[in-house]
């Protein structure tokens, strides 16, 4: 569950990258990279994904409807400041990759406290 963890990091660094002001040659190299590593880490999650026996499936399911409701309040904390104050862009991509960053690693922490707990 954890490894889920490096793509969204790996997005955020990214997205860095991306809005830099000074951009550096060297970025376009590193970016590919990046992608490069999230792709190779998702076909990995995607291939070891049937291995989840009933608890597990069900302690995913769980913790995804968690995970729904934790991504309601984080896209309304990103909104809110859209709404009220004119807020540059940049500030909204990185609040919307935050997000992703946290709501995954919320994921792997609320599975782990689940799973550990047997409820």
């Amino acid at each position: 569950m954890s490894i889920k963890i490096i793509p969204s990091l790996l997005l955020f660094a990214y997205y860095w990258m991306s809005v830099r002001r000074y951009f550096k040659p060297v970025y376009t190299i590193i970016q590919s990279i990046l992608i490069l590593c999230i792709l190779v880490i998702l076909l990995i999650i995607r291939g070891k994904r049937d291995v989840f026996d009933e608890f597990a499936k069900k302690t995913l399911y769980k913790t995804n409807s968690i995970c729904f409701k934790i991504a309601y309040i984080i896209m309304v904390g990103v909104l809110f400041p859209s709404a009220v104050v004119n807020s540059n862009t940049i500030i909204m991509g990185y609040l919307i990759v935050g997000g992703i960053v946290v709501l995954t690693i919320a994921q792997a922490v609320i599975f782990c406290i689940i799973d550990r707990r047997g409820i």
